[in-house]
C-alpha cells in the first residue's frame, strides 16, 4: 500500500511539481491550497507525512502544526518554507516536526528523498 502524503502549500506551482515528484516517487498524495482544509483532511485521514508550508492562508502553518499534534500526534511532519528566521525554526521544532527546509535551499529531488528516508524510519 502507498504511503500517504499531503502537500499543504498555497503556491499552486510548487505544490504541482511536489505532487508529480511524490507520485512518481511512488507515494499516495493530496494537497492543500491553505490551512483550514489542511486541518479538516489530517482529522479525516491518517497520512504518514504531512509536507508543510507556514505562510498559509486562513489558518498558518504553525496553527496547521498544532491542531495536528491535538488530533494526530504521531504524525510525521516536515516543513518546507519561505521563513529561515531561527526563532521560527525554533518554533516548529518544539512542536516535534521532523525537518524544517528552505524552499531556495532545497531541491525538489532531495526533498522527496528526505521524506522517503523519514517515512521509512
Amino acid at each position: 500500500m502507498a504511503q500517504k502524503v499531503l502537500i499543504v502549500e498555497d503556491e499552486k506551482a510548487i505544490s504541482r511539481v511536489m505532487e508529480l515528484k511524490m507520485k512518481q516517487a511512488g507515494f499516495e498524495v493530496e494537497v492543500a491550497e491553505n490551512g483550514a482544509k489542511a486541518i479538516e483532511r489530517t482529522q479525516e485521514v491518517q497520512f504518514d507525512c504531512v509536507l508543510l508550508d507556514l505562510i498559509l492562508p486562513e489558518k498558518d502553518g504553525f496553527q496547521v502544526l498544532e491542531a495536528i499534534r491535538q488530533t494526530r500526534p504521531d504524525t510525521k511532519v516536515v516543513v518546507l518554507t519561505n521563513l529561515g528566521q531561527p526563532e521560527d525554526r525554533e518554533r516548529v521544532m518544539e512542536l516535534g516536526v521532523l525537518g524544517y527546509y528552505v524552499k531556495s535551499e532545497m531541491s525538489i529531488h532531495t526533498l522527496v528523498q528526505k521524506i522517503q528516508e523519514l517515512i521509512q524510519s
